[in-house]
């Protein structure tokens, strides 16, 4: 019975682990939910005039023609019938459905633009946020500021997309096969979770597969192109023209120009609690893949860009018109969806043939979402100060999905936060439940201590090296085993890798207190009576 219940508690300390660590070590700096996407129909209803847009095309169909897709003239796009992209109408829609959804996310922050070609029709921040001028860490949205310097690049004859993206960064033995346009396109072969320093072209090369190592290099390329650093070229030829003041590439600028406090789930709760990227090629991602600080009033001037064929407001071109079409459709099919990765933006297709670009961004602290609806002329920026793995984002992302149905006249549901609530539950429960039986040997020293008259200091030692020793070292290495990394379990999910942590130091001080009672001498049986065996 002892033993069965040995084997009992080490099964169940390694099934809560295992069972936990998929769920809480989800992290992403690269491809949560995509607003309207295949996996996640954000938004229900439509208004006058809207056919059913939160649904993608058929999978096997083929896309619609691109070359009769109209990005030309984008200030000109009809609104669909019904809407009122003006006037309080919509303010007031927007504003209805944010202060009743907001707090159902449970991020503390939260900063929304809504704009099209002549202007911003929608600017506010909700909760904590300092206002509509604080910068948060916009995730993966960096990717499409990133391809939008190297598209200037190339548009001044400074980088032939084409080339081996080692012929501007000869620093990096990237095989010439790599080049920049698959590094924008994400077909480099690249690994999810490789950093700069370690990636390696693999055999997804030629496909698209999602890697920060892709932007980080091309980052590189544009420092290798131009002498300069990636975060002051963005800033004079990119950020600069469109008076995105309250944004940067660089972590120290942003601190100083009053970021909005980002949060991590611990237990959950958010809490501000300092957390700061590492910099570095080791690290999973930089500033040109995921770490850009923009405000919310600063990705409406970007939007809008992007909405006027590449010029600011002054007529002051950023990109050419042909650049901003090649961003959005020189792209490559997602094998694993209805999805498609141009350059910085995945684009898909609602059931009625409108093309929607967009892309989300999760870091450890923050959390942003944008969509471009280049027919009609809208975009969205919803930015949150907080990451939640265990069902928070979600909720995030059912938010920016919303706001995207209110811009075109849609009327979404609320915020779903019962599913969220019971992963939630199901989460810490999870944790309870590993610490609990990692605590058992621990609690049960004294029972053990006892069988030290009864059973071989041998045979007990044996036992103790399975129990103490291997066990923990395979709760160790569970974070490697469902492809997150230590790395990045400790900065996504920092409660998970707590609870992995404790459970396998209570199994170690276990088995060290065990070990202590093994070393002392065996007491000698009273005079004349027979030793148990």
């Amino acid at each position: 019975m002892a033993r069965a219940g040995r084997i009992a508690a080490a099964a169940a300390v390694l099934l809560a682990c295992a069972v936990l660590l998929p769920s809480c070590a989800a992290r992403a700096n690269g491809e949560p939910p995509l607003i309207g996407g295949a996996d996640a129909p954000l938004a229900e209803g439509g208004g006058e005039g809207v056919d059913a847009p939160f649904a993608p095309d058929d999978a096997d169909g083929p896309a619609p023609d691109d070359a009769a897709i109209d990005l030309d003239g984008l200030d000109d796009a009809a609104p669909p019938e019904g809407f009122e992209p003006e006037g309080a109408a919509l303010e007031a829609r927007l504003d209805a459905y944010l202060r009743e959804n907001v707090p159902r996310t449970g991020v503390p922050g939260v900063a929304v633009a809504v704009v099209d070609a002549d202007g911003v029709r929608y600017l506010d921040t909700f909760g904590d946020c300092p206002g509509a001028d604080a910068p948060f860490v916009i995730g993966s949205l960096s990717k499409s500021f990133t391809a939008a310097a190297v598209m200037q690049l190339a548009e001044q004859g400074l980088v032939d997309l084409d080339a081996p993206a080692s012929s501007y960064a000869p620093g990096y033995d990237v095989p010439d096969e790599v080049t920049v346009r698959s590094l924008l396109n994400q077909t480099s072969g690249f690994g999810y979770d490789e950093s700069l320093a370690d990636a390696q072209v693999g055999d997804t090369f030629g496909t698209f597969s999602y890697a920060n190592a892709n932007y980080d290099l091309i980052g590189r390329v544009v420092e290798g192109a131009t002498g300069e650093t990636y975060a002051a070229y963005l800033d004079e030829h990119v950020l600069g023209p469109l008076g995105m003041a309250s944004s940067t590439a660089d972590a120290d600028e942003a601190a100083a120009l009053g970021m909005a406090p980002g949060h991590r789930d611990w237990f959950g709760l958010h809490l501000a609690d300092g957390f700061r990227h590492a910099q570095g090629d080791s690290a999973w991602g930089g500033p040109a893949s995921g770490y850009v600080a923009a405000s919310a009033e600063d990705m409406a001037s970007y939007l809008r860009m992007y909405l006027n064929d590449g010029a600011t407001d002054g007529g002051a071109r950023v990109l050419s018109p042909d650049s901003v079409r090649s961003m959005f459709l020189d792209r490559v099919p997602d094998p694993a969806g209805d999805t498609y990765y141009g350059m910085g933006w995945t684009s898909f297709y609602w059931d009625d043939g409108e093309l929607v670009l967009s892309h989300d961004g999760q870091v450890e602290n923050y959390v942003a979402s944008m969509c471009l609806l280049p027919e009609r002329g809208i975009g969205v920026a919803v930015l949150g100060d907080a990451n939640d793995n265990a069902g928070g984002n979600d909720r995030f992302f059912d938010l920016a999905g919303g706001v995207v149905s209110v811009a075109v006249g849609g009327a979404p549901g609320p915020v779903d936060v019962a599913w969220a609530a019971l992963w939630r539950q199901r989460t810490d429960v999870l944790y309870a439940c590993a610490l609990l039986a990692a605590a058992v040997p621990l609690l049960l020293t004294g029972r053990w201590r006892r069988r030290l008259a009864s059973v071989p200091r041998r045979r007990l030692l044996a036992q103790g090296l399975g129990l103490h020793a291997a066990l923990p070292v395979a709760i160790l290495a569970l974070p490697l085993q469902w492809g997150a990394p230590w790395r990045d379990l400790l900065a996504f999910s920092p409660d998970a890798a707590l609870v992995l942590v404790l459970c396998a130091a209570l199994l170690v001080v276990a088995g060290a207190a065990k070990l202590a009672l093994l070393a002392k001498p065996a007491a000698k049986p009273p005079p004349g009576s027979a030793r148990m065996r």
